[in-house]
């Protein structure tokens, strides 16, 4: 054979084994065969027609967490000014941060059987800035009797967890009139009053409940399941000083 053509054949095989070990490389970005990881070579995009998982992470470039989606086990717990408040494996579902890296609220739901009555809840709520939720979409439901609505809560000024420590040492008292004095103690302290909700009770009404700032209902408009309105009025003792029927 002339020695021309075998040079030509060579340089052939050596172009074939170069497409492959470039093919192989792709391959070898795209898909991690080692652990079944899927990742993007460079950086980049990767598609998926479909994907499994428990936890799913969104950082920012430096590592800060944006949004986590997760199952029950795999949730997080709430984390504001880098203190761990608890609740981690409890919540499936989706928890907000925000830029700071401190939760900001999620969206969320679950269900289970109580003492053989089945219940269920889903919420989505948004935090107050270093505090919690103060802006909730609710549904709940427990033995069959339902309530959803959308609640605004006040929150106290003091960041969560200055007052976390307290809180935990109360939960940890036995229960019993001393624990329940410390609550409420600390209830006082740190107030959190409903000032607004809209939604339907369990009693089957549709009701929109305005609240002054220690949380007492001043205005309450109300249809009751048989379609009669009303509007009260009340004091701060919860007593209804004037109401107008529809």
């Amino acid at each position: 054979m002339d020695a021309s053509l075998e040079i030509v054949k060579v340089k052939r095989q050596l172009r074939r084994m170069r497409v492959g070990l470039i093919a192989a490389a792709v391959l070898t970005g795209a898909v991690l065969a080692g652990n079944g990881e899927a990742v993007a070579q460079g950086g980049g995009k990767a598609t998926f027609d479909e994907i499994e998982v428990q936890r799913i992470n969104v950082v920012e470039p430096d590592g800060k967490p944006r949004m986590v989606l997760s199952n029950k086990d795999r949730s997080p717990g709430a984390v504001v000014n880098g203190v761990d408040l608890g609740n981690a494996g409890t919540r499936p579902g989706m928890t907000f941060y925000n830029g700071e890296g401190d939760e900001a609220g999620g969206l969320g739901t679950d269900n289970g059987v109580n003492g053989g009555k089945p219940w269920a809840v889903g919420q989505l709520s948004f935090d107050q800035y270093k505090q919690d939720q103060t802006l909730v979409l609710r549904y709940m439901e427990q033995g069959g009797v339902r309530g959803v609505g959308l609640a605004v809560d006040d929150r106290p000024e003091t960041p969560l967890p200055e007052s976390f420590e307290e809180y935990r040492k109360i939960e940890q008292m036995p229960p019993g009139p001393e624990r329940d004095q410390a609550m409420a103690a600390y209830r006082k302290k740190y107030p959190s009053p409903q000032r607004v909700f809209i939604g339907k009770n369990p009693d089957k009404s549709s009701a929109v409940t305005l609240a002054d700032g220690k949380g007492a209902p001043r205005i309450v408009m109300r249809v009751d399941q048989d379609g009669n309105p009303r509007i009260q009025f009340l004091n701060a003792a919860g007593k209804v000083t004037r109401t107008i029927k529809g």
